[in-house]
């Protein structure tokens, strides 16, 4: 199946472009403006078409068009690619808020086109071997968990949009970082609803602390932080459960190997060894390490190309989809700050 992608900065190039491979994809077309980027994708794919615009991107013969632009465009890219009757997968977040992400699912209903998000850390090692924690109640019944993206960076990159864009443009960590942490929540331990909220700019441009806290119809509570200005930064992620709580310390080395350049063959990953993350489990003083499963992105295209095939279901579906959206909204609504 032949597959375009919009953009080619950090998520097109190092994310999209080597899962899509990976899961069987042929990566035809790539849609990027600078010179740099071009050259850039050349060298990736030599035969792929480089071309200028979403319109020239739909003009061409393709099954699957990729949007990997910024958040702000999102949107307007998606929906080119849905009005030309062509199978969409938008990098997440989808829409800045949740009436643009109803949106475009609305238009991608109305023009039969199958729409999805590219919610990639439901894939981390971490996440997977969290579920099958919870599958084989490792830890006894979870109630609570702790789960953070938190880095020291004081200084405002200028040369980051997202962290220099306004947040009703699509920048900030409530669109970036917490979309992760909510979809991976929700992905987890089921439907929630958001009791507290703290966003707010330390740094003086746009949302780069973030403190959210989810009451899931389970009985588990989330709460998820994302900050660009912790010193300390906490483990990766702690769910704790009344038999025990499992710790993982540190994200999978996916994304780092895949910022190397790695761009597998068909059907062709990294090693499991490689992309697995340390768990722990913990009893008081006592603690053993709890065998973990191997990240896997490629999961999500190869459900991608399923429903292209057979119809089965969308990796992630539209309500699954809104309710991130919702709960994104609803933290600005509410913030303390």
């Amino acid at each position: 199946m032949r597959a375009g992608i919009v953009g080619y900065g950090l998520a097109g190039r190092y994310f999209h472009a080597p899962t899509l491979v990976s899961a069987g994809f042929d990566v035809a077309a790539i849609c990027t403006r600078t010179l740099e980027k071009k050259a850039i994708a050349h060298e990736d794919f030599p035969n792929a078409i480089l071309v200028n615009s979403i319109e020239e991107l739909v003009e061409e013969d393709l099954d699957l068009i990729v949007v990997a632009s910024t958040n702000e465009v999102h949107a307007e890219h998606a929906r080119a690619a849905i009005q030309a009757g062509i199978a969409t997968v938008v990098d997440k977040p989808m829409g800045r808020n949740y009436y643009e992400t109803l949106e475009l699912f609305e238009t991608a209903e109305l023009h039969g086109v199958p729409l999805t998000v590219f919610f990639n850390r439901l894939w981390d090692s971490d996440s997977l071997t969290i579920k099958r924690a919870i599958q084989e109640s490792a830890i006894g019944r979870v109630f609570r968990v702790d789960s953070r993206f938190e880095r020291f960076r004081p200084e405002l990159n200028p040369n980051s949009w997202r962290e220099t864009t306004l947040p009703e443009n699509g920048g900030g960590l409530l669109l970036d970082l917490q979309t992760h942490l909510v979809s991976t929540a929700l992905d987890l331990f089921g439907s929630a609803e958001l009791v507290h909220a703290s966003v707010r700019d330390i740094r003086g441009a746009s949302d780069d602390d973030v403190l959210l806290v989810l009451k899931h119809d389970s009985g588990v509570d989330s709460y998820l932080s994302a900050s660009a200005i912790v010193g300390a930064p906490g483990p990766r992620i702690r769910v704790n459960g009344d038999g025990g709580s499992l710790v993982i310390t540190e994200l999978d080395h996916q994304e780092e190997l895949l910022r190397k350049g790695f761009i597998p063959k068909p059907g062709e990953w990294f090693a499991p060894e490689e992309i697995k993350t340390e768990a722990r489990i913990f009893r008081g003083e006592s603690s053993f390490n709890y065998p973990s499963e191997p990240g896997s992105y490629p999961s999500f295209y190869e459900a991608v190309r399923t429903h292209l095939e057979i119809g089965s279901p969308l990796p992630i579906s539209r309500e699954f989809a809104l309710d991130v959206a919702r709960i994104l909204d609803k933290a600005r609504e509410i913030s303390a700050r």
